[in-house]
């Protein structure tokens, strides 16, 4: 399941939220960036036997980590109001269906069903809305973000890694393939 149009057109009002949560999320990356830079300079100026303003440099990565703590205390809210308004809106929905049918939705379908669906499956939309869908915008934001940075400094070097980027889920998935393939065996055997 990547991307649920359907259902992402139904929580239409959760979209906003995770807009917001994307865009803490970046606004901690380029933090992180300002802080790796500024140290890097400062080993830079190190090395060359330049003078180093050292206030310069903590302040940097002092705000640097308090912007990430920050926009992370805020990409959190927004996940919990995401993941929230969808919880309330999809129980309200599966209600007023229920209220429609009337006594005879046992015809259609059982009351555990009607249970586990509201429960356990409002629950996990809300990690899909709350966690994957925020976390899937900001993976292919990341890279790029990153690229475009890194190819003022090398543009080689920033290719490779752009290139790169498909190579880490795919490696994933083979390993996944590998040690199901493997498992699958050992259990046979057994």
């Amino acid at each position: 399941m990547m991307i649920n149009k359907r259902l992402i057109r139904e929580m239409s009002h959760s979209k906003k939220y995770i807009g917001y949560n994307v865009v803490f999320q970046w606004i901690c990356l380029l933090a992180n960036v300002a802080a790796i830079f500024t140290i890097g300079l400062l080993l830079q100026d190190l090395y060359e036997g330049n003078t180093v303003n050292l206030l310069l440099t903590t302040s940097i990565i002092i705000g640097a980590i308090a912007v990430r703590f920050i926009c992370n205390l805020f990409a959190a809210k927004m996940s919990y109001l995401a993941s929230a308004q969808v919880k309330s809106s999809l129980r309200e929905k599966i209600y007023r269906k229920l209220l429609r049918q009337g006594s005879s939705y046992n015809e259609h379908v059982s009351t555990s069903e009607v249970v586990q669906v509201s429960v356990e499956g409002v629950e996990q939309l809300e990690i899909y809305f709350g966690r994957y869908l925020p976390q899937l915008v900001y993976s292919l934001l990341a890279p790029i973000t990153l690229f475009v940075i890194l190819s003022f400094i090398s543009i080689k070097a920033a290719l490779v890694l752009l290139i790169c980027v498909p190579l880490i889920p795919m490696s994933i998935i083979a390993v996944q393939k590998i040690a199901k393939k493997l498992l699958h065996q050992y259990w046979g055997i057994t």
